[in-house]
């Protein structure tokens, strides 16, 4: 059973499920596919996509969704400081009750993630690193990045799903920073990984990169702590606060 669909969201809502209907497939695939359009349309220089399953007309409805995700986000950001579109959308119309029990996944409400902000200290743009171990939808260190913008974020999550939404919410959302697929209780494993706007400081431009374990912070950190090395810091980040009011201006064409 669903739960009750925000608003501000409710539009978009029925976009992806009027593309479920025209495919005859589940809304949590219809969910999924869109995070991977969305990643591989920033994501230059990959490979084509494989097995992408839609002709051109289902291809343009993913468009539109991307565009009215873009225009919810920049009015629910300009008013909020920062937004969770995806992981609303995932709690209230993607996982069942069961993954939700199953898998523990009640995402922090806004406003405890904003508390918690708070209680850390103020605002602070000194480039430090913060962590989420169990990041959900990311919203935490999207709380956190909106008051220190200059912080490289970490993001580990055992759900793919889970990864999907923080890889875009960094994206839209001007983090800088690392999304790894892992289960963060055995950080030896390494599944998948992401870069997400790692050139932001220098060209204004949100980008997303594929990476190896090899060049994650988070498992870097962790072979450092096995050996009694000391942890790395990433370089500090530059100019973050004007790049990232210059990349919610671009408009990027997905799928030319």
């Amino acid at each position: 059973m669903k739960t009750c669909v925000p608003t501000e969201i409710r539009s978009l809502e029925r976009s992806i499920a009027s593309l479920a209907f025209i495919c005859k497939a589940e809304v949590s695939t219809i969910f999924d596919d869109f995070l991977t359009y969305v990643i591989y349309g920033f994501s230059p220089g990959e490979k084509s996509l494989e097995n992408w399953k839609y002709g051109k007309e289902e291809t343009v409805m993913f468009y539109q969704m991307y565009a009215e995700w873009v225009q919810i986000m920049n009015v629910q950001v300009d008013a909020l400081g920062w937004y969770d579109v995806l992981g609303e959308l995932y709690m209230s119309c993607v996982a069942g009750n069961t993954r939700k029990r199953s898998n523990g996944q009640f995402f922090t409400p806004p406003h405890i993630c904003d508390l918690m902000v708070e209680l850390c200290g103020s605002q602070d743009n000194s480039g430090e690193l913060c962590s989420d171990p169990a990041c959900g939808s990311g919203r935490n260190l999207l709380a956190w990045h909106a008051k220190h913008l200059n912080s490289y974020l970490c993001a580990e999550d055992m759900d793919r799903t889970c990864c999907f939404m923080t890889v875009c919410n960094f994206l839209i959302h001007g983090c800088v920073g690392e999304v790894i697929w892992h289960d963060s209780l055995c950080p030896d494993t390494f599944y998948d990984g992401w870069k997400v706007n790692e050139v932001l400081a220098v060209t204004g431009l949100p980008t997303i990169r594929r990476i190896a374990k090899e060049e994650s912070i988070v498992w870097q950190n962790w072979q450092n702590q096995k050996n009694n090395v000391r942890v790395i810091n990433p370089v500090k980040k530059n100019n973050i606060r004007e790049k990232r009011e210059e990349a919610k201006r671009l408009q990027l064409n997905l799928f030319d």
